[in-house]
């Protein structure tokens, strides 16, 4: 009997440290795809908007004082054993009006062009669906399990 118990301590302590690492790569990988998509959604606001400019509405803005881009971050969360989730987005107030325009928008747009907004996040989360950044970044800390 003694022989049973001694190798199912060895099971046990080889079982968590397999859990362990799970959950780590697990927790890795959310951490690197909620960055990516950060990165994409600061990349899609390009150049540099002079005082004054129109933007072009139906696509992102331009950067015209940095707050918007600077603005956007990921809320990392654990919610249990190999379960993790991040938001990734802006934290600025008018950011939802910039991306959505329509009812989001400020009354000084009505009746304007820019109505349509100025799509940020939603260009970058099609980048990051459309170019398989999830499959890479799972694959590349999990590809063990």
């Amino acid at each position: 009997m003694n022989a049973i118990t001694t190798n199912l301590s060895l099971f046990k302590k080889d079982y968590e440290g397999v859990i362990r690492t799970l959950d780590y790569g697990v927790r890795l990988a959310r951490d690197e795809m909620a960055h990516a998509l950060e990165q994409l959604a600061k990349h899609e606001i390009k150049g540099k908007r002079a005082k004054g400019e129109k933007a072009t509405a139906g696509e992102p803005p331009k950067n015209r004082t940095g707050n918007l881009r600077r603005s956007i971050t990921s809320v990392k969360k654990r919610e249990g054993f190999g379960m993790y989730s991040a938001e990734v987005g802006p934290t600025m107030k008018y950011s939802r009006a910039v991306e959505e325009g329509g009812k989001s928008a400020p009354s000084s747009w009505q009746g304007t062009t820019a109505m349509r907004g100025f799509p940020y996040m939603k260009p970058a989360w099609d980048k990051f669906k459309a170019n398989k950044i999830m499959e890479q970044i799972v694959h590349k800390h999990l590809d063990g399990f």
